[in-house]
């Protein structure tokens, strides 16, 4: 689901986290949750274009302050109806990375036909986006004899960032591990054989938050237990 928009045309964006709580969780006794909800404005855009007929170009880069536009890659000089194209966007390296759109004769491609793949990582800790565009051509996907696939790169720059905690206790008793969660206050007590819960971070804003999510501290690598429920 999408931002909520209210009558005063603020947004707010929700996203929920469940998982069992074992103790591997749980750092001497303690897991803490925090939600952290960033909010963000597009202050560049860049784009490539390949433009597919009978003979094919690469459109230039048109760029803002001087920056290089995506790349395209696997693009081919002609396609024919029943032909596969298959191509990938890379972006420029950038913290935080990029974000990749594609658009085939000016409108957002299909969901169905996108890729995505894990970014390029960089030791000076930036990253470039990867997305794919692949799918089996249509007479509908040319116009006048031509097939525009535009990939357009968007990067934002964070302006505002809240965060709360969420603080989790144990002890162990002879019935199982019981956990106490202390928010805002209250304490509520719940055994981890059917542990599962969620906290909800609303906030209002002119711009949907760009990045929405909750992380579990000193928890490297996403569990395998956690699922992300999206509002």
């Amino acid at each position: 689901m999408g931002p909520l928009r209210h009558p005063n045309g603020l947004l707010s964006s929700m996203l929920g986290l469940r998982f069992v709580v074992v103790p591997q969780h749980l750092k001497n006794g303690v897991l803490t949750l925090s939600c952290r909800a960033y909010i963000s404005k597009a202050y560049l855009t860049t784009k490539s274009e390949i433009v597919a007929t009978n003979k094919a170009k690469i459109a230039e880069n048109h760029a803002t302050l001087n920056q290089d536009g995506p790349s395209i890659t696997g693009g081919r000089l002609r396609y024919q109806e029943g032909n596969v194209v298959n191509v990938n966007c890379t972006a420029m390296k950038s913290h935080p990375p990029a974000e990749l759109r594609w658009y085939i004769n000016d409108k957002e491609a299909n969901r169905d036909y996108l890729r995505h793949y894990l970014p390029i990582r960089y030791p000076d800790g930036q990253e470039s986006t990867v997305l794919g565009l692949r799918f089996t051509v249509q007479p509908r996907h040319f116009q006048r004899s031509e097939m525009r696939l535009k990939c357009v790169a968007t990067l934002f720059n964070v302006t505002n960032m809240r965060s709360e905690d969420m603080v989790i206790s144990s002890r162990q008793e002879s019935s199982g591990l019981v956990v106490v969660i202390n928010s805002s206050g209250l304490k509520r007590q719940l055994r981890t054989e059917e542990i599962s819960f969620g906290f909800l971070k609303n906030i209002k804003s002119e711009e949907p938050l760009e990045s929405f999510r909750k992380f579990v501290d000193d928890i490297i690598n996403p569990n395998p237990g956690f699922k992300i429920l999206k509002k």
